[in-house]
């Protein structure tokens, strides 16, 4: 028989939730995620079993509720941290820029096929990237068609690296390769340091160490 699970009443658009679930990965806590419906006046099961409607609320392996970020905390605090905790915190600390630019709303649009992205007849010879400094990306162009993008968040002398995305049937063509280079080269022509928060961008600089000497000493030393 399956022992009782650690389960959080959340939502993934709710703030308070994603608050929560970062403190019990960053735990190393094991837990089930359970959405619930979108409006309170909907929440009738939860209701039923917590005597709320409101989220985040989260019941210990022993059943006992806890409703509410501060109760939750509050109980969160007295659990034996993982061996990674600590390590944990520290990349959160990283990727604060990522969590302030629209990285995961975009990866959302492209989930939906809402997101901005074209197909493109050609070869990355005939694209173009240009630095779109309003819309914080790089765009990569083919004609007038925007097949790809490299997001980013500029500041204090660096550029984190948040989202590259190029169209699917543009992949494995090269144009990502190339817009990697040219993303790269301008910060390098810019006198930027780099947080490659992207894991395209970080791969990309892994087999072209030409652009390690660009990240900053905190990825650079990893």
């Amino acid at each position: 028989m399956a022992e009782p699970a650690l389960t959080l009443y959340q939502a993934e658009w709710c703030p308070f939730s994603s608050a929560v679930r970062e403190v019990l990965t960053e735990l190393g806590l094991d837990f089930v995620a359970r959405q619930v419906e979108p409006w309170p006046e909907q929440r009738e099961g939860l209701q039923a079993l917590a005597g709320t409607d409101q989220i985040p609320v989260l019941q210990a392996e022993d059943g006992e509720l806890y409703r509410g970020t501060r109760a939750i905390f509050d109980h969160l605090r007295e659990r034996e941290p993982g061996p990674f905790a600590a390590a944990h915190r520290s990349r959160f600390a990283d990727h604060r820029d990522a969590r302030e630019s629209d990285a995961t709303g975009q990866l959302i649009e492209y989930f939906r096929g809402t997101d901005e992205l074209q197909t493109g007849e050609g070869t990355p010879a005939e694209a173009e990237v240009v630095d779109v400094p309003e819309k914080n990306r790089y765009e990569l162009r083919l004609g007038d068609r925007l097949i790809g993008l490299a997001a980013y968040r500029r500041r204090d002398g660096r550029i984190a690296f948040t989202h590259t995305e190029v169209d699917e049937a543009c992949e494995g063509r090269g144009f990502g390769s190339m817009l990697a280079a040219a993303a790269l080269e301008d910060a390098r022509n810019q006198g930027l340091e780099i947080a490659p928060l992207c894991p395209f961008i970080a791969h990309y600089i892994k087999g072209h160490p030409e652009y390690e000497e660009l990240v900053t000493s905190r990825y650079r030393d990893r």
